[in-house]
């Protein structure tokens, strides 16, 4: 039986083994670490084998036996082992190995794009506040609004907005030495200018250098206080919508410059009024539910192209189709406390008439976060349908829902 790797199955990469499953293919796993950063789940029943990497070339000789037909990352933190693995075993079916950093690390997406001439946001990485500082007033940003975020985490976690007047010494002191939500420790911080626009999520598939799109989403979110990125919604853009040929043309460019060549991407772009700029590129499948709500809206995802791709050798890439409007709708709370009236989330099936499903972990008496990023949110509910209006109409019901919420 042929097989193919997995390394860390986290997040969305838990529907990889099942796909290939279903086509005769066994899965393997590879763990970059003895357990799952906090947060991520994992089947482990659904793999034949199991392997924790500790070397690199004594792990790729053990799986270079089974002659799998590829190495894939399953989440974010698996992208650099799984293009390293891949290289050992089957050299030239994944992305360029030498631009690995810059599919993983916020600052070395901004070199490789600097050097391709691919447009860009204004960043420095440093462990030095007054290095940055220096660096602001020489672009001519001390009274400007930037950002501050972690390299390597993910799900807007301690991503931090400064105002002009505003201490971002105290922010880039809180990002700096701490441990992020992927269980990794922030040696530098990434100070950018603010980027103000509409943002997007663009998902690609590629294969051998040719790159396949397979969704745009557009995302809502806003700011509160100096937490940047509280989620609202992301809602699928119509395939014939002209931002979609603007974004795609941007996105082969960051593609390029970033070494994709072979598999899924999920790139954050925003629409600025000087055009599109990277927020963040990640050479893995969009996460959280993207791959069932891409399914639901386009009838394809990341993964069915992956399995098309991998199993049956399609080299074919294209843009995707819609079948219907697909909106996911986020909750948050503005405080931590015990949550009431929350009842209504039990009727959200009857209430809404393009219900598809929710996530909503937290129930009447539960003792919720404040939402500070995608990883505190209360959760959200997915709408699907043919009618627009009726999308939109149980989206404000769902916004009712949520200002109803008491949290003491």
């Amino acid at each position: 039986m042929s097989s193919i790797v997995v390394v860390d199955p986290y997040s969305a990469g838990r529907g990889i083994a099942p796909a290939f499953r279903q086509r005769g293919v066994e899965a393997i796993a590879v763990l970059t670490t003895e357990k799952p950063p906090r947060g991520l789940t994992w089947a482990p029943d659904d793999f034949s084998e199991i392997h924790v990497l500790h070397d690199l070339d004594e792990l790729a000789a053990k799986l270079a036996v089974r002659d799998p037909i590829a190495v894939v990352p399953g989440t974010e933190t698996g992208v650099e082992a799984a293009e390293a693995l891949s290289e050992l075993i089957a050299p030239g079916r994944s992305n360029v190995l030498t631009l690995s950093s810059a599919r993983r690390d916020k600052w070395q997406m901004a070199v490789a794009l600097r050097t391709a001439e691919v447009p860009h946001l204004r960043q420095i990485s440093s462990d030095n506040a007054d290095e940055v500082a220096c660096w602001l007033k020489h672009e001519g940003l001390e009274n400007a609004p930037i950002v501050l975020k972690p390299q390597c985490s993910g799900g807007t976690d301690d991503v931090f907005v400064a105002m002009p007047g505003d201490d971002w010494r105290e922010k880039f002191h809180r990002i700096l030495g701490c441990v992020n939500k992927l269980d990794l420790r922030n040696d530098k911080v990434l100070v950018q200018e603010l980027a103000v626009g509409t943002e997007y999520e663009v998902d690609t598939y590629s294969v051998d250098g040719q790159h396949g799109l397979v969704s745009v989403w557009r995302y809502e979110k806003e700011r509160r206080g100096d937490r940047l990125g509280i989620y609202l919604s992301n809602t699928l853009v119509p395939a014939a919508d002209p931002v979609v040929e603007v974004l795609f043309t941007y996105v082969r460019r960051v593609l390029e410059a970033t070494g994709v060549r072979n598999g899924p991407a999920h790139v954050e772009v925003m629409m600025t009024a000087g055009g599109p700029r990277l927020i963040e590129i990640g050479a893995r499948l969009a996460g959280a539910s993207q791959q069932e709500l891409t399914l639901l809206g386009t009838g394809e995802s990341q993964i069915t192209r992956m399995v098309a791709h991998r199993v049956d050798g399609v080299a074919q890439v294209g843009r995707y189709l819609q079948r219907q409007h697909v909106k996911s709708v986020y909750l948050s709370s503005p405080a931590a406390g015990e949550l009431g009236n929350s009842v209504r989330f039990d009727e959200l099936s009857s209430l809404l008439p393009s219900y598809q499903s929710d996530a909503l972990p937290y129930r009447e008496g539960s003792t919720v976060p404040r939402t500070d990023d995608l990883w505190t949110s209360l959760g959200s509910v997915v709408l699907a349908t043919s009618d627009v209006d009726q999308l939109e109409r149980d989206e404000a019901v769902v916004r009712e829902i949520e200002a109803g919420l008491i949290v003491v």
